[in-house]
């Protein structure tokens, strides 16, 4: 009796530490295979195909070896959709890092009004962006609201969207109002994350609100900031919605950025192993600045608490 009732607490055991190990790969399975399935293996076969010339319309390709990517260095059109990019994420970044921590600072400081602020200001991220599009649509239309402001002091009406020297920077002034709030948020958090008495302390030795800021607020938000210049770089190096609602690329390709061209290649032209060969080259644009994001604005990050 003693014998099988060892044996049956063996096994009971057993059957605990199995259930212990098999846990966290139950969770975490069905993540891992939604991952695998919409994202690491198209990115396999997309990879693939960037050495082919497959056209969705015919079931027959051939491999091509670096002909794409060849084609892609010699394509005025890409180099011009690439500047493009840089320049939407050029404008894009700095706007919205520094106006989601100036609004995150307004937001935590104990004024009147700063839950109705933090939901104003937190709206263009629940707003879906085809509402997004036609809000701004109509802001940057020739009779639309900028230009009725704008008259109102004297300033002739300006086509927006269909002059070449305008047209990028409206798409990032809205491109900026769509990232602010959810980095506002994030820098709100972290905001809540430093001990006052650290203020305290400085305001006890004499320290300025301003010092306080350069000595004790921005080191310590340094991690969110490396984290928040990353994540806006990427999202900015990847937009399509915004000017494919807008503009569409024009006028004359000055808006047409990567992904958009990318799209154009693979369901308008139907070149899907070109648009495949870009896309690689596009992941590897992002992975090397993202490097670089980490490689030097990580040197000046502080972990202290």
């Amino acid at each position: 009796m003693g014998d099988m009732a060892a044996g049956r607490g063996g096994w009971r055991r057993a059957g605990y530490r199995f259930q212990r190990w098999i846990a966290p790969y139950v969770f975490i399975g069905p993540g891992f295979l939604f991952y695998m399935m919409v994202t690491f293996i198209p990115a396999i076969i997309g990879v693939y195909l960037s050495f082919t010339n497959y056209r969705i319309i015919s079931p027959r390709y051939a491999f091509v070896g670096l002909a794409n990517y060849a084609k892609m260095l010699d394509d005025p059109l890409f180099w011009t959709s690439m500047k493009n990019t840089f320049l939407y994420a050029s404008g894009t970044i700095p706007g919205v890092v520094i106006l989601s921590l100036v609004l995150a600072l307004l937001v935590n400081s104990k004024l009147r009004g700063v839950v109705f602020f933090r939901t104003i200001y937190y709206m263009p991220v629940v707003t879906p962006i085809s509402v997004a599009a036609v809000i701004w649509l109509w802001i940057y239309d020739y009779r639309g609201l900028l230009n009725g402001v704008l008259q109102l002091f004297g300033v002739g009406a300006t086509n927006w969207l269909q002059t070449t020297a305008t047209a990028m920077p409206s798409v990032i002034v809205m491109g900026i109002w769509l990232a602010v709030g959810t980095n506002m948020i994030i820098y709100l958090a972290a905001l809540k994350g430093i001990p006052q008495t650290y203020y305290e302390a400085a305001s006890m030795d004499g320290a300025t609100p301003w010092q306080q800021f350069r000595y004790i607020t921005l080191p310590l938000l340094s991690p969110t900031t490396l984290f928040v210049v990353i994540t806006v770089t990427m999202g900015a190096l990847r937009v399509y919605a915004e000017i494919n609602i807008m503009t569409q690329g024009g006028p004359v390709d000055s808006t047409s950025v990567i992904v958009f061209y990318i799209f154009e290649k693979a369901f308008s032209s139907l070149q899907m192993g070109y648009a495949a060969a870009m896309s690689v080259g596009l992941f590897l644009v992002t992975m090397a600045l993202t490097w670089i994001n980490w490689r030097f604005l990580g040197r000046g990050v502080h972990y202290g608490g």
